[in-house]
């Protein structure tokens, strides 16, 4: 099984720093991101036996670029598969927080079943993405090559709290980079092959 994890492209909200919502749309670059993966993923030849997506706009937005792309018409959208809630802090930009705000919001990626008024904890985020993603191993045959557009917090719960195979990054994940995770059987560990359009095995 063969699973490739994207990060939307760029957000309107990613440009300014600032902790988006539910309705974020992509930047004019972020439509460019998509359609060039696309365009990579139509040019190695990739084939995806199926496409998931998260429902927020700029996830499901990336998705459908891309799949215009590669000729898929179906996607299957998923709201496990969206970014954490940030509750309160949604709509602010992470540099005009007063620092008892910051050290809130820090507090939380420490006591990780805490979460902001009106938000979700990472122990929730987790528990979410680590089932649907769960499901979509179960849902599909060993030979299968999956897409999955995302959120950076989807990939670091994959990744990081599921499967325990992140290495140490210096950089978030990249808007519209290719992250994938390979295995040969069902009783076989899971590999990441690539991460940020970086060939790791």
């Amino acid at each position: 099984m063969k699973i490739f994890i994207i990060r939307h492209g760029q957000s309107v909200d990613n440009v300014t720093k600032t902790f988006s919502g539910p309705d974020t749309p992509l930047s004019d670059l972020g439509r460019e991101q998509a359609k060039s993966i696309g365009q990579k993923l139509l040019e190695t030849g990739t084939k995806f036996d199926v496409v998931y997506s998260s429902t927020f706009p700029r996830a499901s937005e990336t998705t459908r670029i891309i799949c215009d792309e590669i000729g898929i018409k179906e996607i299957i959208f998923d709201k496990r598969f969206r970014e954490g809630d940030a509750g309160i802090y949604t709509g602010k930009r992470s540099d005009e927080l007063t620092k008892e705000e910051k050290d809130l919001w820090d507090s939380y990626f420490v006591n990780v079943d805490e979460k902001p008024p009106g938000g979700e904890s990472l122990t929730e985020q987790w528990k979410r993405h680590r089932e649907g993603f769960l499901e979509v191993i179960e849902n599909h045959p060993e030979t299968s090559t999956i897409l999955i557009v995302g959120h950076g917090g989807t990939l670091y719960h994959i990744l990081k709290n599921t499967l325990d195979i992140l290495p140490e990054m210096d950089e978030w994940f990249g808007n519209c980079m290719l992250n994938i995770l390979e295995r040969d059987s069902r009783n076989s560990e899971w590999i990441l092959t690539m991460l940020n359009n970086i060939k790791l095995n």
